[in-house]
């Protein structure tokens, strides 16, 4: 009877381990995936051209319109590099870095930095392009402040768009299709479990970015080449 006991305390400790490491963040897989296919199904409305490219403003202003709640909103915006629009599939592995942006409050932030490939994540930290902001939204379940990703704002100069980019709606100067905050930059994304940066580890990825962000952006080959870096020293 005692052995009895003890091999369903077992089974009960095993179960209790399988359901919670089966969530991630609170979902499970299988939720993980079905969010990925929603958005991914809206692919059409978000770029009704097909192009995508660095359409990171228009995923990030696609999701808001959706009205998730907070949950969601986090893991709809780790589906898309911020940098190339390109969707992220959350089955893949190694699909972020953990990077360092400068903050519009004068700053240095570390966080992680969901991506396609490491090289976005290079054009992420390349001459202070793209910096960070607090952000506030309102969500179905309040409201949310959390560290976006910003850039000027291209549709000032919209003729100079790079001609492989035309998923901006530009409109009396400013991009209709995406959310600027109060400095007016245009957001791009979000960086995840962000804290300030003090002696981070980032060595991995700096030692990779070296010889990319010493490349003169015209003459920048893999990731985006030099298309996303053009838009944004716009």
């Amino acid at each position: 009877m005692k052995y009895m006991k003890d091999y369903l305390l077992i089974l009960l400790v095993l179960f209790l381990i399988y359901i919670f490491c089966d969530k991630v963040e609170g979902f499970t897989q299988e939720e993980i995936n079905e969010l990925y296919e929603n958005l991914m199904n809206d692919f059409s409305k978000i770029f009704p051209s097909g192009n995508r490219n660095a359409g990171g403003p228009q995923f990030y202003h696609h999701i808001v319109s959706l009205n998730p709640n907070r949950e969601e909103f986090i893991k709809y915006n780790t589906f898309y590099c911020a940098v190339s629009g390109s969707p992220i599939d959350p089955k893949r592995e190694g699909i972020s870095d953990n990077i360092i942006v400068n903050g519009l409050d004068g700053k240095t932030y570390y966080g992680k930095y969901y991506r396609c490939c490491w090289p976005c994540s290079c054009d992420i930290m390349r001459d202070n392009l793209v910096r960070v902001e607090d952000f506030t939204i309102s969500l179905k379940d309040g409201y949310y402040t959390h560290k976006v990703l910003t850039i000027n704002e291209p549709c000032l100069n919209s003729d100079r768009i790079p001609s492989e980019i035309n998923c901006f709606k530009c409109e009396n100067n400013k991009t209709q299709n995406g959310i600027h905050t109060d400095s007016g930059r245009l957001i791009i994304g979000i960086l995840h479990d962000v804290e300030e940066y003090t002696t981070q580890d980032i060595d991995d990825i700096k030692s990779l970015c070296e010889s990319r962000n010493s490349t003169p952006i015209d003459e920048l080959r893999g990731g985006m080449g030099d298309i996303s870096l053009k838009l944004y020293s716009l």
